[in-house]
């Protein structure tokens, strides 16, 4: 199987001076690429970083990320990517589990990124890039290093079973997990990832996707083995997507979280149909605003399943039905089983189970966390923490997060379902449901509606409009109404910064009786 660093490699030759990156107002080749690589890996094995190194990150989206990313793929070492929004004390449980013997990060997070290497204590060699900002006499900075005149080749290229990163989880569901992904998982997920995207020799990619998120990584890794280029802008912006698209004549946009619904929300305008995508691949397109987004923006929506866990892409919907995640890639097999491990029948909802057809297919492991891999990693099977049902044609459709749930008069709610069916009103552009105290043990249901743009809805509507899909356990106890989510880089509600407090409409106080 081919690597980074043979990629790289490849394309310098038979794409040459084809575009390889767009960004602002530059342009690099794939000779550009490899370059600029082999420089970046020069002058970091001068600074002492070799195989097996562990070298943390923490950089805006940039060129000199990309080149120095892919560098450290060059000289055989692992990637630790942070997130830049990441606080002293998030950082500082990170550090201390990913021990990096380097870290490379813009000198604009040195106010988090200082006191967190203090805190840990653990002997990282530290690399500044940028100018400005009073740096430790013992740091380095990039910019400063003089240009390297022996460029030589990757001593690991052709090994696709290294370790070419550890990628931290969210931490939604417990402390943040750094899952080690080799190259050969790089591989395969940006093969799946071009499939669905129906990447082309004439397509141009648009990365608005931060750089720590492996998503980021994908839409470059496309790139790298299709030969075509990616315009990459420096964050996600709904007022600016569209013109940055068009500028860069962009044909595939990856979609992740929010997304889709945050361009929808935008208000209609005669240009919406005239852009140049083609096609709009991703995850967890919501199934209302699947066909509306196609038809206003004259796109086609593809959509797949994944998780860092197994893979980039376990499952494809390249001709499926909508609201489907598709059928199981050729790598995987898949089904659906209950809490004892009993497979279910088509249309009955349980977890989502993938099984490797090889080795090396999934990540390795959890980093330094064997008990926490044991629970994912199981007899050769993948127990992804997702819950989902298949139709009779094999279909298989997600129905929620195992961990996004909780327990109501003796009964388990899924908070995607309730979601499901109240963005399905005409005046409710997204919801995010959370469980709440209850008097009576246990949860009750608290949601946090966002209106479309120009309706107003009234809770008591929004409970008889439930009635008619969910089981009265299900149906929400408290309405909330807010004008804007939190959400993280990816675009995904952030629910933990949601108020979990009864400050909202009650159900119980309104008299009304839900219907058993």
């Amino acid at each position: 199987m081919t690597t980074i660093p043979q990629l790289i490699c490849e394309r310098s030759k038979d794409r040459g001076d084809r575009t390889f990156l767009l960004f602002e107002d530059q342009r690099f080749s794939f000779l550009d690429l490899r370059r600029e690589v082999q420089q970046a890996a020069a002058k970091l094995r001068r600074i002492g970083v070799g195989q097996g190194d562990r070298v943390g990150l923490m950089m805006a989206n940039h060129e000199t990320h990309v080149w120095l990313y892919l560098a450290v793929a060059w000289l055989g070492a692992t990637s630790v990517e942070f997130s830049r929004h990441l606080k002293t004390h998030g950082l500082q449980t990170q550090l201390a589990s990913a021990k990096p013997a380097f870290m490379i990060a813009d000198v604009d997070f040195i106010d988090e990124l200082g006191p967190a290497l203090e805190a840990v204590q653990h002997p990282t060699a530290m690399i500044w890039f940028g100018d400005g900002g009073q740096l430790p006499e013992t740091s380095v900075r990039y910019n400063e290093l003089p240009l390297e005149t022996d460029l030589f080749e990757s001593p690991v290229a052709d090994d696709a079973s290294r370790l070419q990163a550890i990628s931290f989880t969210s931490g939604t569901t417990g402390k943040p997990k750094g899952a080690m992904l080799s190259d050969r998982w790089f591989q395969i997920g940006a093969k799946n990832a071009a499939i669905l995207a129906d990447a082309g020799p004439d397509d141009v990619l648009f990365l608005w996707e931060p750089l720590y998120h492996v998503a980021g990584w994908m839409t470059l890794m496309i790139g790298l083995q299709r030969g075509i280029p990616v315009a990459m802008v420096r964050k996600f912006s709904a007022s600016k997507c569209w013109s940055q698209i068009r500028r860069h004549r962009a044909t595939l946009l990856h979609y992740l979280g929010g997304v889709l619904n945050i361009l929808l929300a935008a208000p209609e305008a005669d240009r919406d149909a005239d852009n140049s995508l083609r096609v709009v691949w991703g995850a967890a397109a919501p199934t209302d605003s699947w066909r509306a987004f196609e038809s206003r923006f004259g796109v086609e929506i593809r959509e797949g399943y994944g998780s860092t866990e197994a893979q980039n892409f376990t499952h494809l919907n390249l001709d499926g039905p909508i609201g489907s995640i598709g059928l199981p890639c050729e790598e995987f097999e898949a089904w659906i089983e209950d809490i004892d491990g009993t497979r279910l029948s088509p249309g009955q909802i349980g977890e989502i189970i993938v099984r490797p057809r090889g080795d090396g297919i999934t990540m390795d492991g959890y980093f330094n966390d064997r008990e926490r891999t044991a629970d994912v990693l199981r007899n050769g099977r993948v127990h992804t923490g997702d819950l989902g049902y298949c139709d009779e044609d094999g279909y298989f459709y997600f129905a929620g997060r195992k961990a996004d749930s909780l327990r109501r008069r003796g009964e388990n709610v899924s908070a995607w379902e309730v979601e499901r069916v109240i963005n399905a009103h005409p005046a409710v552009e997204e919801s995010a449901v959370v469980g709440v105290a209850s008097p009576m043990g246990e949860q009750d249901i608290k949601v946090f509606v966002r209106t479309a743009n120009g309706h107003q809805v009234q809770p008591l509507d929004l409970i008889r409009w439930c009635e008619k899909d969910l089981a009265y356990y299900q149906i929400p106890r408290f309405v909330a109404f807010v004008d804007e989510f939190p959400r993280g880089p990816t675009q995904r509600i952030k629910k933990r910064e949601l108020p979990a407090d009864l400050e909202a409409w009650d159900l119980e106080q309104s008299g009304y009786q839900v219907s058993r």
